[in-house]
């Protein structure tokens, strides 16, 4: 299946302003110099990131196939990594909802919409949850760091207490009115409960945790290249704070918050600017734009969808209009 103009336009242009941005970014900071520390960092340590990259990437496909299979759909391993790696090709979006794409892919298994947003909902409040995990890790570095570790641990608890009840679905529809896409989101959240209990929560938050271990790790491979001396549980907090406020921001894959964050605090690490330009530079590249890029090769891989799925837009406007329940 083909991206339709629209989304092709959408795609560009988020991939131009990345570039863009990081182009600037570059020259504020001095490109001799960026160029000077890419050249330092290598290619060996870009390979490692690149290929822990891929077993996060693998690790969530897994996820993805769970979440599937708990709503007794029946799908092969193969396709559903084609399906979940072909969503990246719109993880450039605002608030990745361009990667509910999938639920045209998943049709034809008889996967519904609704359970594909609900799927898309939980999967994002898993991946919030494992990424505040690795990011306490650095927490043990800071004045008090036991403290805040306590405190985010009974938050997190908190959360998942509160996603295995009722109370998301009724503010949401308290806080609706007449507005139907907030009843929509009502019902989404009401979907979604059933694959926050049991086993399932847990083999799914596991699998999170490992495929965001990995690209923290990744991370923090590279980072090294520059501070040798670096300790692993500070990279994974630069790693993982960077990636909470860029997801914070809203802005499509976290650009520009994400960079300058992590930029800011590798310089407080002790990085020159353009040290620490290069390396945001080299970690993005093997984490958002390694996927999109195997996201558009997946994409061209995929059989041709009917012709009534074609456009995406079209497709989540019914859905979001009808207000169902995950049938």
């Amino acid at each position: 299946m083909n991206l339709n103009p629209r989304q092709l336009r959408l795609l560009l242009i988020s991939v131009g302003a990345g570039a863009a941005g990081y182009l600037v970014f570059a020259l504020w900071s001095g490109w001799r110099e960026v160029l000077a520390a890419m050249g330092h960092i290598g290619w060996q340590a870009l390979s490692l990131a690149l290929l822990l990259s891929l077993g996060n990437y693998w690790l969530r496909a897994e996820r993805w196939r769970l979440y599937i299979v708990s709503n007794s759909h029946t799908i092969s391993h193969a396709d559903n990594l084609r399906i979940y790696i072909a969503g990246f090709a719109l993880t450039t979006t605002p608030g990745k909802a361009g990667e509910l794409i999938r639920g045209l892919f998943l049709k034809p298994y008889g996967v519904t919409f609704h359970h594909t947003a609900a799927m898309f909902f939980s999967e994002r409040v898993a991946d919030l949850i494992a990424v505040l995990v690795i990011t306490a890790a650095g927490l043990s570095q800071l004045h008090q760091g036991e403290m805040y570790y306590a405190i985010l641990v009974l938050a997190l608890l908190f959360g998942l207490l509160l996603l295995r009840t009722t109370w998301p679905e009724r503010l949401l529809r308290h806080l609706a009115g007449e507005r139907k896409g907030v009843h929509w989101l009502a019902n989404v959240a009401a979907s979604s409960r059933a694959l926050w209990r049991g086993r399932l929560l847990w083999q799914v938050q596991g699998l999170s945790v490992l495929a965001w271990l990995a690209e923290g790790v990744g991370a923090w491979l590279v980072l090294r290249t520059l501070m040798p001396d670096m300790p692993l549980e500070i990279g994974l907090f630069i790693y993982g704070f960077a990636m909470i406020v860029g997801a914070l921001s809203f802005m499509p894959g976290g650009l520009g918050g994400t960079e300058a964050t992590m930029t800011g605090l590798l310089v407080l690490q002790g990085l020159s600017l353009p040290e620490a330009v290069a390396a945001t530079v080299i970690i993005r590249l093997a984490t958002l734009w390694f996927a999109v890029l195997l996201g558009l090769f997946a994409v061209m891989r995929l059989p041709t969808m009917p012709a009534q799925t074609e456009r995406l837009d079209t497709q989540l406007a019914t859905q979001a209009d009808d207000g169902q329940g995950l049938k």
